[in-house]
């Protein structure tokens, strides 16, 4: 994919913000930044993605809109001594006419590049937490680079978690609580409600119940336990399709295990650029990770009023399934708790669909055009920049469990 820069107007003087990516993969993670830089650039924001890698077609994630500049670093068919040299130095010339750079995960080599680029340039450097800190350490970096991993976090200027339950972690690592502030995702229900109506090229058997989950395949999504629970359910007697939608390297291993189980009802249909128009024809979305932040998916499946079963593996699930009244929360890491629920949903859907009835009032009360200002008003206050003059927004509805009584789309201070 080749460089794609754009030019957008802006006022001397006004903040301009660098987003860095490891890659342009298809992740929950990397739709939270596009958003997030299309609705900077909606405000007057000068924004810049910029990914340190290419991925192929069948990974890469829809990129942010026209207006927001994307720049990549190096072909990842480059071996890996050239390719993220290349990367670091075209990262630099880009920041150089940028007034913040924020790495959009709390790990990775997009957070490594940014920083130093930052520190190399002199720039204000902040991180977009949108995982559990210590966990993704144990999961996914290199033991030979945590301890850097953790450096930079404590030589951020700013961190910002999209939930509450991503804090104590980050200053147990040594961010300064001064440091960090919490803003939930949100989403637009308008806009994916209209996403909802295209066809989709996936579809359910309408002749019985249909069950979704959607991530990328990976060990912390808890795929192979709702496999499992599924494959025991129906063995019960309760006939139902499981679809799991999404891409990643456990494909092989689930693939597998629905072989062992005979498990023909469930379907592995890959990536699928809009999951909304399936989500929103599914009778049960199932989220059965081990670790997880604020999951975008089930903050989606809440504006669609599609019922939802969850394992009870976050603050953030938690908060959105509001302690279990717009939901089903089950214990984590356990087949009994998913197989129990899913019999129990397919035994009578009615209790979780009246649940899942509130689910759109509560998804715009998180007004993501809010959620961006509180970002670029952190930003500016980082940067020191002006902001451009806001054209003015309703106000949202406020989480009754907010337990500070603020609204929490306006994000707090740890």
């Amino acid at each position: 994919m080749p460089l794609v820069p754009r030019s957008v107007p802006r006022r001397r003087g006004d903040l301009r913000v660098l987003f860095v990516q490891g890659h342009l993969r298809e992740n929950g993670g990397l739709r939270v930044v596009n958003a997030l830089a299309d609705r900077f650039v909606a405000d007057g924001v000068r924004t810049t993605l910029f990914a340190l890698e290419d991925v192929g077609p069948d990974e890469q994630v829809g990129l942010p809109g026209a207006a927001v500049a994307v720049h990549l670093g190096a072909s990842a068919s480059l071996p890996a001594a050239r390719r993220l040299p290349l990367a670091l130095a075209r990262l630099v010339d880009v920041a150089r006419d940028h007034d913040v750079v924020v790495s959009g995960s709390e790990i990775g080599h997009g957070l490594l590049a940014a920083s130093l680029a930052a520190r190399t340039l002199g720039k204000p450097f902040v991180v977009l937490a949108q995982g559990d800190l210590d966990a993704a350490l144990e999961a996914w970096v290199p033991p030979k680079l945590r301890a850097v991993t953790r450096r930079v976090h404590r030589r951020a200027d700013a961190a910002v978690a999209v939930s509450p339950g991503l804090v104590p972690g980050l200053v147990a690592n040594g961010i300064p609580a001064d440091r960090v502030h919490v803003v939930l995702n949100g989403v637009d229900v308008d806009a994916l409600t209209e996403r909802a109506t295209e066809p989709s090229p996936v579809t359910f058997d309408a002749d019985r119940p249909s069950v979704l989950a959607v991530g990328r395949l990976t060990t912390h999504k808890g795929f192979d336990l709702l496999l499992r629970a599924s494959a025991r359910v129906r063995a019960a007697g309760h006939d139902h399709e499981l679809v799991v939608v999404g891409e990643g390297p456990d494909r092989g291993a689930l693939e597998a295990l629905r072989t062992e189980l005979g498990a023909d009802h469930v379907r592995l249909p890959g990536f699928v650029e809009n999951p909304a128009a399936l989500l929103a024809r599914a009778d049960l979305l199932v989220s059965s990770s081990r670790t997880e932040a604020m999951p975008l998916t089930l903050l989606e499946a809440l504006a669609l009023a599609v019922p939802v079963v969850a394992t009870d593996c976050c603050e953030g699930s938690r908060l959105l399934l509001d302690d279990g009244r717009h939901g089903a929360l089950v214990a984590p890491e356990s087949v009994d708790a998913l197989a129990d629920a899913l019999t129990a949903h397919l035994t009578d859907q009615r209790p979780l669909r009246h649940a899942a009835a509130g689910g759109p009032s509560f998804a715009r009360g998180l007004d993501p055009r809010r959620l961006a200002r509180r970002h670029l008003e952190l930003l500016s206050a980082v940067a020191r920049r002006p902001l451009p003059s806001f054209a003015p927004l309703p106000l949202g509805t406020a989480d009754p469990r907010t337990r500070s009584g603020q609204d929490p789309t306006l994000g707090t201070n740890a």
